[in-house]
């Protein structure tokens, strides 16, 4: 093989003509330059290592490594893909040392990307964004990762002001507080002052600021811990607790309670307003309907229809009132063939006493009903518990009643402590025909003896004049009854 060294003091090898820039050039068309080969512990063996001295290792991670400062460093394969920073397993931090890591191309790199400050926080912040309509995608997009995401935090800590205040949209998360915004605002609605412990806020111009609230819609405040508000511009007040309003401009001021619909209110301790312009503003009211009050009554329930601009309040506390111009029904069974009714402008419960849904009839005995009648105890009583000097009542006993008509034949009628008005009704009917076969009898019995005494006088005349007396007196006691 032929060798030269020039003037200058380069060395060539396979070359008559070294370079004259390099101290050793070698040619060769068939051979390569063979360095020392080394394993990692003879590499690491050798002390203080010069800059520049390069070494082939031959086992763990083979290849070429060269000295720089005392320090080994690996020399990445460039023929294969990868990036400036190569394809290998970092041995010690990689210190950004201020920079981004950017997106682009060598020709067109990026200026905008991801940065991680000293203390570990990382910052994404995307290029200008252009004028007009435009699409960048997902600014974080995580494909398929089949993972959940977590930001680990403990509640007081880090800044109480939140990362971003004032107006604008975003995604916001509150280390201090433990509390989540997403959607935007047009003031102040997301500072600081308006922040609850554990809350979260979604939609527009929301404000959850009582601890463990939750508020999503549009314009919505809620004020009281553990309370929600939904829908658009309602409103919970800071002196509510587990509360709940929805719908539009309605309000809960009082705890425990519930506000859902338009204009509805409930103002008190576990109240509930539904509907249209419903006012619950007493403790333990409720108002349903449209235009109902409770009138600050307490204990009330107040229902209403749809009548229009028309209040339904109530007058005296623990009171039920309901309106309905079309009447009520109230039905006892699937086919809605046994129950009662009120008319529309009727004043009484009607009874559903159809014949075609009436089977089995039987034919009272009147004669044996004013008996029974007659065996029960009737009188005046008060029920226990209640004012005797105001709460008397005039009637028979359950258990009487139900004794004398439980029993017709063929089943049984009631039971022996209440009595079906129905049924009350109609033995005071059986008995009233009873009574009234018996007067036309003996009115037909008087007429003839009647009749008897105007003719001319017969001895037996005076045994049957007392005998009319007799049937006069008894007409009399049957009267009264």
């Amino acid at each position: 093989m032929a060798q030269a060294q020039t003037p200058a003091g380069s060395v060539g090898i396979g070359t008559s003509t070294p370079n004259a820039k390099a101290a050793l050039d070698i040619s060769a068309s068939d051979k390569g330059l063979l360095i020392p080969r080394l394993d990692s512990a003879q590499r690491t063996g050798i002390s203080s290592p010069p800059d520049g001295l390069m070494v082939f290792q031959t086992d763990g991670r083979k290849g070429f490594w060269y000295a720089v400062g005392g320090q080994w460093l690996y020399i990445p394969d460039k023929t294969k893909a990868g990036d400036n920073l190569g394809n290998h397993v970092l041995s010690q931090n990689l210190v950004l040392n201020g920079r981004r890591l950017v997106g682009g191309t060598a020709a067109a790199p990026g200026a905008s990307g991801l940065s991680i400050d000293v203390n570990g926080l990382v910052r994404l912040t995307p290029a200008i964004r252009p004028a007009g309509n435009y699409n960048n995608g997902a600014g974080l997009h995580i494909s398929d990762a089949d993972a959940g995401f977590l930001i680990r935090t403990s509640i007081g800590l880090g800044p109480t002001a939140p990362p971003v205040s004032g107006q604008g949209d975003r995604v916001m998360w509150s280390s201090f507080y433990a509390a989540f915004r997403a959607g935007g605002v047009d003031g102040t609605q997301w500072d600081d002052g308006n922040l609850g412990f554990y809350t979260a806020a979604f939609g527009y111009n929301n404000r959850a600021a009582g601890n463990y609230s939750l508020a999503g819609g549009y314009n919505n405040t809620v004020r009281g811990s553990y309370s929600m508000g939904f829908g658009s511009n309602n409103f919970v007040d800071q002196t509510s607790s587990s509360s709940f309003v929805s719908g539009n401009l309605s309000r809960v001021k009082g705890s425990y309670s519930l506000a859902v619909g338009l204009n509805a209110l409930a103002r008190g301790r576990a109240t509930v307003a539904l509907g249209e312009r419903c006012t619950a503003n007493a403790d333990y009211a409720v108002a349903l309907g449209r235009y109902a009050s409770a009138a600050g009554y307490s204990g009330t329930f107040t229902i209403a229809d749809a009548s229009v601009n028309d209040s339904l309040r109530a007058t005296a506390t623990n009171q039920f009132s309901a309106r309905y111009r079309g009447g009520y029904r109230l039905f006892t069974n699937t086919a809605m063939t046994i129950g009662v009714q009120v008319a529309a402008g009727g004043n009484a419960w009607t009874v559903v006493s159809d014949s075609t849904k009436k089977e089995r009839v039987v034919v009272a005995d009147g004669n044996q009903f004013l008996e029974r009648i007659d065996r029960m105890r009737l009188g005046s009583w008060n029920y226990r518990g209640q004012d005797p000097g105001t709460m008397r009542h005039y009637g028979p006993m359950a258990q009487d009643f139900y004794h004398a008509f439980g029993r017709d034949g063929v089943g049984t009628s009631g039971n022996d402590t209440t009595i079906n008005q129905a049924d009350f009704d109609g033995v005071n009917l059986i008995a009233i025909q009873a009574l009234y076969r018996r007067l036309l009898a003996l009115e037909a019995e008087n007429a003839q003896l009647r009749r008897q005494v105007q003719r001319p006088a017969s001895p037996p005349t005076a045994a049957l004049e007392q005998r009319l007396r007799r049937l006069e007196a008894l007409l009399d006691v049957q009267a009264s009854r």
